[in-house]
């Protein structure tokens, strides 16, 4: 056996495993997956990791199904501890603002950086719900987390008031040739995209007999990944960053 091969069951063992998990082992998975998932923003920007984390929220939903109403409420608790995970790693900044007066404000440090990650996963409990009332087994099912997780997250950055930060479509700003294309179908657009690009791995390990061409969503997202750097290269190129020495500018906090 091929050292490819070898390599190709051991994480379709791995995917079959988080599949079957259930109780706190499914659980720690959605909550580490969420928490390294943050990797992909700033000031960090490891944005490959979520071809490994956003598999693993697939994999996730496809096990909810064995629990009651056809898997709901499992798929919204994996979002939400996903979420959580998600929002706990990558909002730690705003507990600097308790900082500033600690004497006075410093006991609520831990109350507020834990508070916001626990409302804002409810927004991806949301989005994992969504996908799971649509589900299938074939491909066809990364459209349907790219579409619910977009929703929700469109939500996050309106409803009373909005809270837009760590989107995922944040995640492809990092290459700056990658983000360009937010010019045309703004952030939500750019989320849409990166779930879809970074979830597709996910259908490599699928049973053949649920999807015909596992290889086929990968491919589409390498094509797509090409795209957005072409894309942005080319537009980076027609507009150079140039010095502007003119203008005064006034930055209020």
């Amino acid at each position: 056996m091929s050292m490819g091969a070898a390599l190709s069951r051991k994480v379709a063992g791995i995917a079959h495993a988080i599949v079957l998990a259930w109780g706190w082992k499914r659980a720690a998975i959605a909550f580490i997956a969420g928490a390294c998932s943050a990797l992909a923003l700033a000031p960090v920007e490891v944005w490959p990791v979520l071809f490994l984390t956003l598999p693993v929220a697939v994999w996730l939903i496809d096990g909810a199904g064995a629990g009651r109403f056809n898997g709901i409420p499992a798929a919204a608790l994996s979002g939400w501890l996903f979420g959580f995970g998600y929002f706990l790693a990558g909002l730690y900044w705003v507990g600097h603002a308790f900082l500033v007066d600690a004497d006075i404000f410093g006991w609520l440090l831990p109350f507020a950086v834990v508070a916001l990650p626990a409302g804002m996963a409810i927004y991806m409990a949301l989005g994992f719900a969504l996908a799971r009332l649509v589900w299938t087994r074939d491909a066809s099912r990364i459209l349907s987390l790219g579409a619910a997780l977009t929703a929700t997250e469109w939500l996050r950055g309106h409803l009373f008031s909005g809270f837009p930060w760590n989107a995922l479509g944040a995640t492809l700003t990092g290459p700056l040739a990658f983000a360009q294309i937010a010019s045309l179908i703004g952030l939500w657009g750019l989320t849409l995209i990166a779930i879809l690009i970074f979830a597709a791995p996910a259908t490599l390990f699928d049973d053949r007999s649920n999807t015909k061409r596992p290889w086929l969503a990968p491919l589409l997202a390498a094509c797509g990944l090409i795209a957005l750097a072409i894309f942005g290269t080319a537009r980076l190129a027609a507009n150079p960053a140039g010095q502007e020495t003119a203008t005064r500018l006034r930055i209020m906090q």
